[in-house]
């Protein structure tokens, strides 16, 4: 298995003109989004373009429009992004890396906010784009230095779902055929 190697935002600058530190106990909270003025259409076909497919199955921000959008990275790894309705014709753009969801260990895996490999997708379609920082509430106007993420794939291999639940029927019928006599 891969580990996950990743930045995110530590000392920061606002507009305000004020500095802050982003704490790494803070970065589970995702207090940072991707803001753009563009329509959702568009961010949706620069998702799709880059190799995001829409998801069928998961939890819902109260805001979120439609449903996020995924893409596989290095077994056993995915970034999963959701788009969010802001007032005033935003919409903000969170992402998040976590194991992919076909595997059970999806279930209760480790996963951290990104916001450079958004970033970097933004750039190449030429897409503008503000950093917004929900606990100050303002823009981020600079970032000084960042936190080094390592994310460290289960120790046990990643287990298919679909495998398991075929392992599974295959196990129940055996067990079917047995109790009702056609097998010993």
């Amino acid at each position: 298995m891969s580990e996950f190697l990743t930045r995110y935002p530590r000392h920061i600058s606002v507009v305000k003109g004020l500095q802050d530190f982003i704490l790494r106990e803070e970065i589970e909270l995702d207090h940072l989004s991707l803001m753009v003025k563009i329509k959702k259409d568009e961010i949706i076909s620069t998702l799709i373009s880059e190799g995001f497919r829409r998801v069928k199955l998961e939890n819902k921000k109260p805001t979120q429009i439609g449903n996020g959008f995924t893409k596989k990275l290095s077994k056993p790894w995915e970034i999963h992004v959701r788009l969010l309705d802001i007032q005033h014709g935003f919409i903000a753009i969170q992402a998040e890396v976590e194991i992919s969801r076909r595997y059970i260990q999806h279930i209760q895996s480790v996963r951290v906010p990104v916001i450079y490999e958004i970033e970097s997708i933004l750039k190449r379609h030429s897409i503008e784009y503000r950093i917004w920082n929900a606990k100050l509430r303002d823009y981020i106007a600079s970032i000084i230095d960042n936190h080094q993420i390592k994310l460290n794939a289960p120790k046990l291999p990643a287990m298919p779902w679909k495998a398991m639940i075929g392992f599974g029927a295959l196990i129940a019928t055996i067990y079917l055929l047995k109790f009702v006599g056609i097998i010993r």
